[in-house]
């Protein structure tokens, strides 16, 4: 083992939580080294060195070149990036280390995951797949759906309803457009209902929900995460589909004898309590997730999965300081147009309004697309009631002005 005990950080498009990572790499005498397609990544500076890998036309080999002309020996991977889970698989394989597991691969895509979940009677919902170019539209007999990147769909790219075969087409045309005739992409029935997500550790097989989260003001029109999203649930039935969700995660996660780590799961709950899984993403939830989750229960989602990809014991004690009565709501800004963040009101102005307990903002921020979510800022809101976060959260949104040009 090297005696500089090199971990791998993986990230894409900037993604991958890196410097908190190499925070908690640093603090446990690990040396983080980033692994990234940018020559001039922003994180490169949290890291002890920056390794330059082109995701998608690179091959397993140029990797270990690159990783053996850096002098790196690698110990461990980290990625919290789904569309490089491909990618961690067959690095972890090749040298031995964690986060290879073959159960991992039903993850490589949703559509692995909808036929793995329909083969164990844990999901009804119907889907077809295939390539953007050539699908086959007549599989789909019924509407409306939600068509979607099969893979590298993180920060819901390119996720679009359909409520008809001609749309459908239009969608796939502009998808073949945009990421090519062979990007695999998979059609699946719309689900009505309140989207919410829930994230917990997996440990020996169980997934176990520390956070649930209610995306009360969804933007369904562009399928975004967007105003409040509020934990505890409001709705009732909202957590009675979260319980029930993480139920059918934990038996498919035993199935695919899955390792130990952190899960940000995503489902719509319907009026009668019943859920439907939208995606499982094998990593922290983004944004304030963390800071909500710690606020909540103590437990801190980056330890946790760091620590399983050293093949270490989490501390995993929650709080028992946890407050009481309280509700919190994470509330993300995202532009409307491209360009790059030239002004915005300070993120320290915004922590003096009244209920803003945290939050985060990017400066320099550049949007080259519309068909992703852009979360250039966010910040969390404390109240004794929803009714409480609505008022802090007009406040917010009164106060915060931002421009891109």
């Amino acid at each position: 083992m090297s005696n500089q005990r090199d971990v791998l950080v993986f990230s894409k498009r900037f993604a991958g939580g890196v410097r908190k990572v190499a925070g908690i790499l640093e603090n446990v005498g690990r040396r983080p080294v980033l692994v990234s397609a940018e020559p001039e990544d922003i994180n490169r500076d949290a890291c002890a060195a920056h390794i330059v890998i082109d995701w998608e036309h690179d091959d397993l080999d140029r990797f270990v070149a690159a990783v053996d002309a850096a002098g790196v020996e690698p110990t461990a991977v980290v990625n919290f990036v789904e569309p490089l889970l491909a990618w961690q698989l067959q690095v972890a394989r090749h040298y031995g280390l964690p986060g290879g597991e073959p159960g991992r691969e039903a993850l490589l895509s949703k559509t692995l995951v909808r036929a793995e979940m329909a083969r164990l009677g844990l999901s009804g919902i119907a889907f077809a797949s295939g390539p953007a170019g050539a699908f086959d539209i007549t599989t789909v007999t019924s509407y409306p759906v939600i068509v979607k990147p099969a893979r590298d769909s993180g920060g819901s790219r390119l996720v679009r309803r359909c409520d008809g075969p001609d749309r459908l087409a239009a969608q796939l045309r502009d998808m073949a457009e945009a990421a090519g005739d062979t990007a695999e992409v998979i059609v699946e029935q719309y689900l009505d209902g309140r989207e919410f997500s829930v994230d917990g550790p997996l440990l020996g097989g169980r997934f176990e929900p520390v956070l649930t989260v209610e995306k009360t003001e969804h933007d369904d029109v562009r399928h975004h995460d967007a105003g409040l999203r509020i934990t505890p649930p409001p709705s009732s039935y909202v957590r009675r589909a979260a319980l029930d969700l993480a139920e059918r995660i934990s038996v498919l996660c035993r199935k695919l004898d899955m390792g130990e780590g952190w899960l940000h799961v995503e489902g719509r709950a319907a009026a009668d309590g019943s859920a439907e899984l939208i995606e499982i993403n094998p990593r922290p939830g983004g944004g304030l997730h963390r800071s909500a989750t710690l606020r909540t229960c103590g437990i801190d989602p980056f330890d946790v999965s760091v620590m399983a990809a050293l093949a270490e014991a989490p501390a995993m004690e929650a709080s028992r300081d946890e407050p009481g009565g309280e509700f919190l709501a994470l509330l993300p800004f995202e532009p409307d147009r491209l360009g790059t963040l030239v002004r915005a009101t300070p993120l320290e102005e915004l922590l003096r309004l009244p209920s803003v307990v945290d939050g985060y903002q990017t400066t320099g921020y550049r949007v080259s697309s519309l068909e992703q979510e852009n979360f250039f800022a966010e910040v969390m809101l404390s109240a004794e009631s929803v009714d409480g976060l609505r008022e802090a959260a007009g406040k917010v949104r009164a106060a915060f002005d931002f421009t891109f040009e």
